[in-house]
């Protein structure tokens, strides 16, 4: 096909240079040849059949509400400042095309006493990206926190998720939601639309990783502790649902469940009461594949959830993103080492979740910063982080402490070389650690106040 059918004839040398701009950004050391450009054209194509066949998928092939879905979705410009959600391709992986590499540098405020700005480089090399934020009510610790995801987000275009695990108070943020473009989930009233088992059915190994992934979520979130046996008979009973099912919700798993125990004539036990109590309410649905979900930006709050419907949906969650970034590529880095974000993971009064000693909260703190992850935690207390399994603060870029009456613990410590009392900062102030690479020192500023939580 001729390029000018392709791009027009009056714009087809601007197509032209931003198919190769583009990829020079992505891959500086790229040869530009007649090769080169039609992979580029042809990528380019698929990508964009792509998405109009999730469109026509997702309209149900009706051509009306396919229309509208054009009209409405794509037809819709971002706002300035802003970036698209992070393209992602046919097979279900970002596209390498999303989250360019370039530095991020973000402002949290000024300094106590010489009042000169405090800004850090968010993906500054050798180093993590994550930040922890620490205070207790009412000290600035959420308000900080967003300020410094809608700077990320505004400057990397990286999609936002942020679970609200405290009052739900994130879903009346209305200049924040509109700055990240985020849609709000309240679950249990609105049921997270995530396929949390995707591509469970294509292998043996995929099946088998994850029945074990949500046994050890299910396990958290029983009453009494699981035995050895009833772990087991968790993994036996799902083992034919998992390798043959798409689109497997908690009923299916529920019914697994009853019919593995019906058929051998077992005693119903606190498996069966657990799984029952947690179909009471729909917490997700398997609509949405992890690469669709993870490329736009969610607030979810649990407000009228139980703590188990809460922490089981919190748990699947983290678990399905980090079973997404294990198969996703790196993300590129440019030439002084700056890697792209692209996803942020926040987690508002994210104490409980810290003590559960999750493996997936584990394994995306640890392991998935090259995947352009970067995460944020907020919660009352440094002794939040002494109950976890791993020690997640020593995988903290940059701590920030706001009023707290905990002692810093010994991770904190080192950190700001000496024990320090948070005790006596004034609401807005708090303490982080400047140059932690080379000299730490620690530094007392006052937190940016773009936003203020509302008055009770």
């Amino acid at each position: 096909m001729k390029g000018d059918v392709l791009f027009g004839v009056d714009e087809l040398p601007l197509w032209v240079s931003l198919l190769f701009t583009h990829h020079r950004r992505v891959d500086p050391r790229a040869e530009l040849t007649l090769t080169t450009l039609q992979d580029l054209v042809k990528r380019h194509w698929s990508r964009g059949i792509a998405l109009l066949m999730d469109d026509w998928e997702e309209a149900e092939e009706d051509y009306n509400k396919f229309v509208d879905i054009l009209v409405r979705r794509r037809a819709d410009m971002p706002d300035p400042g802003s970036a698209p959600t992070m393209p992602v391709t046919s097979d279900g992986i970002w596209s390498t095309g999303g989250g360019l590499p370039a530095p991020i540098v973000v402002d949290l405020g000024k300094t106590v006493d010489s009042k000169e700005p405090f800004r850090w480089k968010v993906n500054g090399v050798g180093y993590s990206p994550h930040v922890a934020v620490m205070g207790q009510a009412g000290s600035g610790k959420t308000r900080t926190m967003l300020e410094l995801v809608t700077q990320v987000h505004k400057q990397s275009g990286a999609p936002v998720i942020l679970l609200d695990l405290g009052k739900g108070d994130l879903a009346n943020r209305h200049e924040f939601i509109q700055a990240i473009g985020a849609r709000v989930l309240r679950v249990p009233e609105e049921p997270i639309p995530l396929d949390m088992f995707f591509g469970s059915d294509e292998s043996d190994l995929a099946a088998s990783d994850a029945i074990m992934g949500f046994r050890d979520s299910f396990v958290k979130v029983m009453q009494s502790k699981a035995g050895a046996v009833q772990q087991e008979t968790v993994k036996d009973a799902l083992r034919p649902l998992f390798s043959q099912q798409k689109n497997i919700s908690l009923d299916d798993i529920a019914q697994a469940l009853r019919n593995f125990y019906d058929d051998r004539k077992l005693k119903t036990d606190s498996v069966i009461s657990t799984i029952s109590d947690l179909t009471e309410r729909t917490i997700f649905r398997p609509e949405m594949s992890p690469a669709r979900f993870f490329s736009q930006s969610w607030i979810i709050t649990f407000a009228h959830a139980h703590d188990t419907q809460k922490n089981l949906a919190a748990y699947l969650l983290l678990d399905a993103l980090n079973t997404f970034l294990k198969r996703a590529p790196e993300a590129p880095q440019d030439h002084d080492g700056h890697r792209a974000v692209r996803t942020i993971l926040a987690v508002d009064e994210a104490r409980h979740l810290l003590a559960s000693r999750h493996k997936a909260l584990s394994d995306n703190i640890r392991l998935h910063r090259s995947k352009g992850l970067m995460v944020s935690l907020a919660s009352q207390s440094p002794d939040d982080y002494d109950g976890a399994g791993d020690d997640h603060l020593e995988n903290i870029g940059l701590p920030i402490c706001f009023k707290t009456n905990a002692a810093s613990n010994q991770v904190l410590q080192n950190m700001f070389r000496g024990k320090i009392s948070f005790a006596s900062l004034s609401t807005g102030v708090f303490m982080t650690v400047k140059e932690i690479l080379q000299n730490p020192e620690r530094s007392l500023l006052e937190a940016r106040k773009s936003w203020h939580p509302p008055r009770p």
